[in-house]
């Protein structure tokens, strides 16, 4: 399969790059590997929403590919949620994107500026109603993530994301890879780690190397059944 991996920063597939073979690299964003059948490109766009929006729009203009991924640590909503745990998500909507009514928060859904229905978009949430067969991923919890331009801290709007949204995960960059992979047809899937709660910035609460540690070993089983099917492109 012709694979592109997105990630926001080199430091989450480290690890991973470690056990592929380097085949070439452009620029400072893009290199290309080889994994058992695997032809693999890295994309790493930098943090945020915009940045992965440009990267990622640019590199599927310029190549066709199998599947892309979107890999990453994330924070957790749910105090429940232990601390490494591996997601499939498979909703993705743009957090707080609209304007503040006095106390209110109006979406781009609810001003009419935005059609909630209209594609890509399934009452304004982005879907992922095809990921790849693979058993990894069927043994992986699902969850829905609110993708930020900003880590949330004071109780309030922590609060308010929760009433708003009931997701699971929150991340910088997933509804922008959604977005981009469902307007250009891509099959893809997002893959992410739970190093830290969405709560008061402690980070004696956070363990991001246990999160890339097990985010790393999803990832080579799931390369492992991937390399087991047939292309579809």
């Amino acid at each position: 399969m012709k694979i592109l991996i997105v990630a926001a920063t080199i430091a989450e597939i480290r690890p991973l790059l470690q056990k592929l073979a380097l085949t070439g690299t452009e620029g400072d964003f893009l290199q290309h590997y080889h994994y058992q059948n695997h032809s693999i490109d890295t994309l790493v766009t930098g943090v945020g929403m915009a940045h992965t929006a440009f990267h990622l729009g640019r590199q599927l203009n310029r190549e066709k590919y199998d599947l892309a991924m979107n890999v990453g640590i994330a924070g957790a909503y749910s105090p429940d949620t232990p601390i490494g745990t591996v997601y499939q998500i498979n909703a993705e909507i743009f957090g707080l994107l609209g304007v503040e009514d006095e106390e209110n928060f109006l979406s781009l859904f609810a001003l009419g500026l935005q059609d909630p229905d209209s594609f890509p978009y399934d009452g304004g949430w982005l879907i992922n109603g095809k990921p790849p067969v693979s058993a990894t991923l069927q043994k992986l919890p699902m969850a829905k993530g609110v993708t930020v331009n900003m880590i949330y801290t004071h109780k309030e709007t922590i609060a308010t994301l929760n009433q708003m949204y009931n997701a699971d995960l929150e991340s910088m960059e997933g509804a922008s890879f959604f977005y981009a992979c469902l307007i250009e047809g891509v099959p893809f899937v997002e893959i992410r780690s739970v190093s830290n709660y969405v709560a008061e910035r402690d980070k004696s609460y956070w363990d991001i190397p246990l999160a890339i540690k097990n985010l790393v070993k999803t990832m080579e089983h799931l390369l492992r059944d991937l390399a087991q099917l047939k292309t579809t492109r």
